[in-house]
């Protein structure tokens, strides 16, 4: 994740974090009241002031298209900036806190469903950590696999996402996740007069 400056088209200033970047859009966060072809101006390291259309919004997160690609390096320019920015923000122990066990090497399930789902609920990392009165670095190492909630913290948790503990805590069947993509891209197909091969769905755990 990235920490940068926004501009809304009415002027207006508007932080954002990015959570995901290629060279033809993104994915960000903010606490503006963001419409679908709102237009925004996102400033990105070593390209500078890039403008963008939103073109999809769920709570907090919205994705948004540049006007035009960026450069391969000013993406990587913006990769580079977010992991320095994550390891300045990383706890320096390793020791798990007050609200989280140690886990072994099988904790990646837990950790990439956890993300998944924070994010398709709209929650920041903020603010979950906020509404279940946990630390931010908590949440940080629920989701990089290096630890895990302790088991009181884990119905609240799977509470506050909507979903059952179970879900929070096996893998994802791959048969069931190829279904929803292909059923998904017939719906987005469909809904935009394409052909379903031209649509591509990109599925981050």
């Amino acid at each position: 994740m990235l920490e940068v400056r926004g501009a809304h088209a009415s002027g207006a200033d508007v932080p954002v974090t990015i959570h995901n970047i290629s060279e033809t859009g993104l994915l960000i966060e903010c606490e503006a009241a963001l419409s679908i072809r709102d237009r925004i101006d996102i400033d990105l390291p070593h390209a500078g002031v890039v403008p963008a259309t939103l073109v999809w919004v769920s709570g907090r997160m919205f994705g948004c298209q540049f006007d035009a690609p960026i450069s391969p390096a000013a993406l990587s320019a913006a990769q580079l900036r977010s992991a320095i920015a994550i390891e300045e923000a990383s706890p320096p122990s390793s020791v798990p806190e007050q609200d989280s066990v140690s886990v072994g090497p099988h904790s990646s399930s837990f950790a990439a469903n956890l993300k998944r789902l924070r994010m398709a609920k709209g929650l920041s990392q903020a603010n979950m950590a906020e509404r279940l009165g946990v630390s931010g670095p908590s949440i940080s190492g629920w989701e990089k696999g290096r630890a895990r909630p302790k088991e009181d913290r884990l119905a609240d948790l799977a509470h506050l996402l909507g979903v059952p503990v179970s879900q929070l805590l096996v893998d994802p069947q791959p048969d069931m996740i190829h279904d929803l993509i292909d059923a998904s891209r017939e719906q987005i197909a469909r809904a935009t007069g394409v052909a379903p091969e031209k649509v591509r769905i990109i599925v981050e755990f």
